[in-house]
């Protein structure tokens, strides 16, 4: 009987046919200029990697050229470095780095139209263009100065000329014995926040309680109220605004950070994707402390 019902089973049955696809092995290059107050400090790194990741090997993209001509004729060429010089170790993404910074991209500055070309071995070739936002300054900012605790701090800058964005960053220190003196466990140390400004005319936060709104769902919830109305006194942090091209903003994308959507849009072209973007960052750093002649007060705007 059982055998019966194991052959009417069979019988009602119909084969479906199934497609194998073979998944294409594209080429991805992202290659950002940073561009930093101080000219010595510009940088230009590249990643290059694929979209198979398991199993794969980088070997053979190690000889990759990537050159970066500025609209007068000015190039530099980056040249391979330890992976993470691109990537944070947490991070994680299999690839390979390469990176120009110093005196080499010193001369590079806002506004600068730049063009990539990444040349692989195989004969493949990925081209883009970016124009470097312009020049901005954060109004009245020292670039270190004391807080007081539970102050909040607006923090204001001029627009720069072709930004498309503004990122908002802060690394916050010392704030689990800070907070542990307010009967609050934490351990997270530094403790860093992401915001965004999503407009070129957007030029204004309050420090920290509009800090991490992309944060919000891994933050501890105690520690999210009561940076809500200030840092507690014998913390510090380091305070980043970071204007953004169009390029970046289209293929930044992960997490809940999603300023392109969904869907990254690329900006470079040929046989593979990826991205060129630029970046214009300024930055200080800021202790919580009792007011004291040493330090200049951050303006709370």
């Amino acid at each position: 009987m059982l055998a019966g019902m194991c052959l009417l089973v069979v019988a009602g049955c119909e084969l479906q046919e199934v497609t194998v696809v073979d998944i294409e092995d594209v080429l991805v290059a992202e290659v950002f200029a940073n561009i930093a107050p101080d000219p010595g400090d510009n940088e230009i790194v590249a990643l290059v990697h694929r979209t198979l990741q398991p199993g794969v090997t980088y070997d053979d993209l190690a000889t990759t050229s990537i050159t970066v001509t500025r609209s007068d004729g000015f190039s530099v060429e980056l040249s391979l470095q330890a992976y993470d010089r691109c990537v944070s170790a947490a991070v994680g993404d299999p690839g390979l780095c390469f990176a120009a910074e110093g005196a080499a991209v010193g001369d590079i500055g806002p506004g600068d139209l730049l063009e990539v070309e990444v040349a692989f071995e195989d004969g493949r070739l990925l081209v883009g263009a970016t124009r470097i936002p312009g020049a901005f300054d954060l109004e009245g900012v020292p670039p270190f100065c004391r807080l007081g605790p539970d102050e909040l701090m607006t923090i204001r800058w001029s627009a720069a000329d072709g930004a498309w964005a503004y990122l908002n960053e802060t690394s916050m220190r010392n704030l689990p014995d800070a907070l542990a003196r307010e009967g609050i466990e934490f351990n997270t140390h530094p403790l860093y926040l992401l915001g965004l400004s999503i407009s070129d005319d957007d030029t204004s936060i309050v420090f920290p309680s509009e800090f991490g709104v992309f944060n919000r769902f891994d933050l501890d919830q105690d520690v999210a109220v009561r940076l809500q109305r200030g840092m507690p006194i014998f913390s510090d942090a380091e305070v980043a605004i970071t204007a953004v091209d169009r390029n970046f903003v289209n293929w930044a994308r992960g997490g809940n950070f999603n300023p392109s959507g969904q869907v990254r849009v690329p900006s470079l072209r040929g046989d593979g994707t990826g991205v060129f973007g630029s970046t214009v960052g300024r930055s200080f750093d800021l202790v919580v402390t009792s007011p004291t002649p040493s330090l200049e007060d951050c303006p709370l705007g």
